[in-house]
């Protein structure tokens, strides 16, 4: 699977890959508190979680109107007859054939999806950042490797 990485849902910022800087994914309140991650792989994981695993479980509820928007095709992520099983089947609490982070995918993968979730990702270097004041993070066109006029110190 390749890398992932978002904008700074404060700044608007990359999120790098491999800086030491530390970044946070912003949790919902109900759903624990903010996670910590003082140097982003470009996969995902903050602080030991995977920010795909849980944002499948935060927007679980919502796997039938996107299995719904899947099929009448105003969901951007490309998804095939399996997917929809595995989400269905995740809804159901049954057993499913692809890895759990595959299903977040699926749902966060592209910015309108992202958005359109009721708990979507968020990502910032801001400490003090909160999920409820923030819009969801878009995604890094370049990866986490900055833009071309980025200055790797700005971030330090």
């Amino acid at each position: 699977m390749g890398q992932f990485s978002w904008r700074d849902c404060v700044t608007g910022k990359p999120i790098l890959d491999n800086v030491r800087k530390t970044s946070y994914l912003l949790v919902p309140a109900k759903f624990g508190s903010n996670i910590e991650e003082p140097e982003y792989d470009g996969y995902g994981h903050f602080g030991g979680k995977d920010a795909y695993d849980l944002v499948i479980d935060w927007n679980k509820d919502m796997i039938p109107e996107i299995i719904r928007r899947i099929k009448n095709g105003t969901w951007e992520c490309n998804t095939n007859k399996t997917d929809i099983e595995n989400l269905q089947n995740f809804y159901e609490n049954k057993p499913i054939s692809c890895e759990k982070r595959w299903l977040g995918i699926i749902i966060a993968c592209y910015d309108e999806d992202n958005s359109a979730l009721e708990f979507p990702i968020k990502v910032t270097y801001e400490s003090r950042a909160t999920y409820e004041d923030c819009k969801p993070s878009p995604r890094d066109p370049n990866q986490g490797w900055g833009d071309d006029e980025d200055d790797e110190d700005d971030y330090l």
